[in-house]
């Protein structure tokens, strides 16, 4: 019986190290957008500014208060407009955002905010 409990356990083992090494990571094959990596200031709040970084990471800050800002890292999905800002925190923002050349539109749950970021 020991035996067998051993044989069951290497096929175990065996079928998990088979079904492992089939997963892969996808955040690893995602690169960054072009379209939004750059520094962004707020219109209608020129002391708002967003930086996205290549390595997809970024900086919120207040250019009033040198104090007042927050790194986070993020990914942007060009197709459905979809970006995920990712504080250390933990704290998530999901925002829809349209890029037409150096204007950015932010939305969230499918209002407009009047948040228009233009590339600085």
């Amino acid at each position: 019986m020991r035996s067998f409990k051993s044989v069951l356990f290497v096929i175990f083992v065996a079928a998990l190290t088979v079904n492992l090494a089939g997963c892969k990571d996808d955040d690893d094959d995602k690169t960054v957008s072009e379209k939004i990596v750059g520094t962004w200031n707020n219109v209608d709040y020129p002391e708002e500014i967003i930086v996205f970084n290549a390595d997809g990471t970024g900086i919120y800050k207040d250019a009033t208060d040198e104090m007042f800002y927050y790194t986070f890292s993020f990914s942007y999905d060009e197709e459905t407009g979809i970006l995920k800002m990712r504080r250390p925190d933990g704290i998530v923002a999901q925002l829809h955002v349209t890029i037409d050349g150096n204007r950015m539109y932010v939305y969230e749950d499918g209002i407009e905010y009047a948040d228009i970021y233009m590339r600085g």
